[in-house]
């Protein structure tokens, strides 16, 4: 009966799905509807499981617990979470169209949804069993370790371990469903960075090194510094060319998905376009090899730093461990003589310097090294 019940709720609430109105791409377009971006249906669903968990768990009856709460778990995962697996795949997998342009822009935002409509619910049973199961430690404390609080599992479950049993079943619940949905939102993670962040990100890259000499003696940038002052047209100073085009790039890039996805989903996002991006900017910084002079070396290392700097704003300095090959191969390049000296002694002694865990290794570094012509 609990079956039929919840699987025939699920497919109304789905019947009857709505999604948020007025969600847009462009930045400059005012949101109306509030965040998180979800579709209605995954509040009527959590509401119905919600009034599920707290009818079962009021009947105090164990058998009531480890029959209906397996039951939830199981047509949450097969009609719900399967619902938006398939919508996510039949109605809003935004695929590259034909001739490579970019999938639509309400395709996109669909999906973008579909995605936040799995982080939110994993969210809210998250917080349905919690607030059953996390009552127990404190109830207990408050009441000198004798009394329990009314509400609480032990309370509702007196009987030899019928609390645990009954807890571990909405822990079982909840892990579930969290393992199941987080695959889900991995997978559309990578499906928006593969379509629609990936095939931006390298014209980006180009668009901030392009014009770039890094062999320009000192009174040959000096020159053109002058000359750019004196017909500055976009802006932009020559000195940080890099990153002012860099991060009008990337703010362009990441902006219409910010606003959308849930936080926790768009760190996920993150994770993965810096992920791809350091590796694509390590291979850049090889292609320099021989193409550098002490100067042109100085000034690349100053750039990769611009560019990660843009990239962890906000507080993100968790995120720059991708670009730690970069960074390492661009000070290998800027050493002194007498630095170089002493890692390649403690290298070969087996030591590493002090303070530093090395991401390239010794043949890279020797690489690293010689990309200045000295």
């Amino acid at each position: 009966m609990t079956t039929f019940f919840f699987r025939r709720s699920v497919e109304k609430a789905f019947q009857l799905d709505e999604q948020p109105s007025d969600l847009s791409l462009n930045p400059k377009q005012n949101l109306t509807s509030n965040s998180p971006y979800i579709t209605s249906a995954v509040d009527d669903v959590m509401f119905i499981v919600n009034q599920v968990v707290e009818r079962s768990l009021a009947t105090s009856q164990k058998d009531i617990i480890s029959s209906v709460i397996p039951t939830l778990a199981r047509v949450l995962g097969s009609d719900f979470i399967g619902m938006i697996q398939r919508k996510m795949r039949d109605e809003s997998y935004p695929k590259v169209t034909v001739q490579g342009a970019p999938p639509g822009e309400q395709t996109i935002i669909s999906f973008l949804v579909l995605i936040n409509n799995l982080d939110v619910a994993t969210d809210y049973v998250k917080r349905i069993v919690q607030s059953r199961v996390e009552t127990e430690p404190a109830a207990i404390s408050a009441n000198g370790g004798g009394n329990v609080s009314s509400g609480s599992l032990t309370a509702l479950f007196p009987l030899n371990h019928d609390a645990v049993v009954v807890g571990n079943a909405l822990k079982s619940l909840q892990n579930s469903f969290g393992a199941k949905t987080s695959e889900l939102i991995n997978d559309g993670i990578f499906v928006v960075f593969k379509n629609v962040m990936k095939p931006r990100l390298r014209p980006i890259l180009a668009d901030a090194f392009r014009d770039v000499d890094y062999q320009m003696t000192q009174e040959e940038l000096e020159e053109t510094h002058q000359d750019a002052e004196t017909d500055d047209r976009n802006g932009s100073p020559p000195d940080n060319a890099v990153q002012y085009h860099f991060q009008r790039g990337w703010e362009t890039l990441t902006k219409p998905v910010v606003r959308l996805l849930t936080e926790q989903n768009y760190e996920r996002l993150l994770a993965t376009i810096i992920s791809y991006l350091g590796e694509v900017l390590e291979k850049r910084i090889w292609s320099y090899y021989g193409r550098l002079d002490d100067l042109g070396a100085v000034r690349l290392e100053r750039d990769i730093a611009s560019i990660v700097s843009v990239v962890v704003s906000g507080g993100r300095y968790g995120l720059r461990d991708a670009f730690a090959r970069c960074t390492q191969i661009c000070l290998t390049m800027i050493m002194e003589n007498d630095e170089w000296e002493e890692l390649q002694a403690a290298s070969t002694a087996g030591t590493d310097e002090e303070g530093v865990e090395w991401k390239i290794d010794d043949e890279e570094r020797t690489r690293a090294r010689a990309m200045v012509r000295r």
